[in-house]
């Protein structure tokens, strides 16, 4: 992501992109959030994961965050969605629940 960011800061300025005006301090705490949070503890939260859970659990957060964005935007900006999207996030959930109730049950004794 670093090297990814220099090249865009090269092409920015080579192609004639300049910032108008510093961004306010809530624009810059929100690219330390996402930095800190988003990127170097999501991505070593999703290595551990890797490591020590089946991949398709491991993988599930993908389809699991946006129903939760969803719920957040319900609680706490006071959204509102409709029955298609209720039921959408309901499959959703449902399936990722499927994926992970092999991890879930204990293991059969082995017959000998």
């Amino acid at each position: 992501m670093l090297v990814a960011g220099v090249a865009l800061l090269i092409v920015s300025a080579v192609s004639g992109e300049r910032l108008q005006a510093m961004p306010p301090l809530e624009g810059w705490l929100a690219l330390a959030y996402l930095t800190v949070f988003g990127s170097i503890i999501a991505f070593n939260a999703y290595m551990y994961l890797l490591k020590n859970v089946r991949p398709a659990a491991a993988t599930s957060y993908a389809y699991v965050n946006p129903a939760v964005a969803v719920l957040l935007g319900i609680v706490f900006v006071g959204e509102s969605i409709g029955l298609e999207e209720a039921l959408a996030m309901l499959v959703i959930i449902s399936a990722v629940l499927l994926i992970s109730l092999p991890q879930w049950r204990k293991p059969k004794p082995e017959i000998r």
